[in-house]
């Protein structure tokens, strides 16, 4: 469709929950892919609608008309609008996800904000298994990202009123505790334990940039001086990823957590924060 592929019939209109029960293949592609899809900046917490939704980076959208493209022309001639912010193309999952977390960061730099804006939906954020099968080489980010390009028409209001089940991974496996800390220092929010405890430093993209170039060693070493800048102490001190994997562990960072998770994160790295 960016290229113009069926540009008369418009996008795909919005489906609702019962697609995901319909496609559901209970592999970590497709919880992955739900997770990618529905997120957004942020969600109005009365209709539970996603706002600044991902799918404008897949297709050129209309801004006042969401499910619309947007055109350039006259109305005998038109085309689809070449958008700056159309950075997802489809040739490769890797290089789709950092490119969507590169865009984000460059927006939120625009607007004088300090965080990477990508946020979870409920009951539709990547669980801490999928991630590290991701990051372990096991997850098909290719296929995951083409079926996340699918889901991004589904309906986020409807979602919001009857979110879908789908069976979380049987396996207890973390990511590696390098990635973790990575991971803290690219929320888009602050960090509140239940101990009473504050993560609250930003995010810094040139450590994004830094694992896109390959150098992960350099990118840990910047979240690690961050970290405990914030009084969290790291177990691991260096990282010795090879280039592949840095970029890997930058495509990870598209895929949205809850703030659970990022908790359980945060007490992996750090088990004195977890006390009171």
């Amino acid at each position: 469709m960016a290229r113009g592929c069926g540009f008369s019939a418009q996008p795909v209109p919005r489906l609702r929950p019962e697609w995901v029960s319909a496609s559901c293949d209970g592999s970590p592609e497709f919880r992955m892919a739900l997770a990618f899809a529905l997120q957004g900046s942020s969600f109005c917490r009365h209709l539970g609608s996603v706002v600044d939704s991902i799918r404008r980076h897949w297709l050129p959208l209309d801004r006042d008309r969401l499910w619309r493209f947007a055109t350039t022309g006259s109305e005998a001639g038109s085309s689809l609008d070449a958008q700056p912010d159309v950075v997802m193309h489809g040739r490769s999952g890797v290089d789709d996800a950092i490119a969507l977390v590169e865009r984000r960061l460059v927006e939120a730099s625009q607007r004088g904000h300090g965080r990477l804006p990508l946020r979870a939906h409920q009951r539709a954020s990547a669980r801490a298994a999928d991630l590290a099968g991701l990051l372990s080489g096991n997850v098909d980010l290719d296929r995951t990202l083409k079926l996340a390009r699918a889901l991004t028409a589904l309906d986020h209001k409807a979602w919001a009123k009857s979110a879908v089940f789908v069976e979380p991974p049987y396996a207890s496996v973390w990511p590696e505790d390098a990635w973790l800390a990575v991971r803290l220092c690219t929320l888009p929010w602050p960090l509140r334990t239940q101990s009473g405890f504050e993560l609250d430093i930003g995010t810094n993209p040139a450590l994004v940039r830094r694992l896109a170039s390959g150098d992960a060693a350099t990118a840990f070493t910047m979240a690690s001086r961050r970290l405990a800048v914030a009084s969290v102490r790291c177990t691991v001190r260096v990282s010795g990823a090879s280039p592949d994997k840095a970029r890997l562990w930058a495509a990870a960072l598209a895929f949205p957590i809850s703030k659970r998770t990022a908790e359980r994160f945060l007490y992996q790295i750090d088990p004195n924060k977890e006390r009171p």
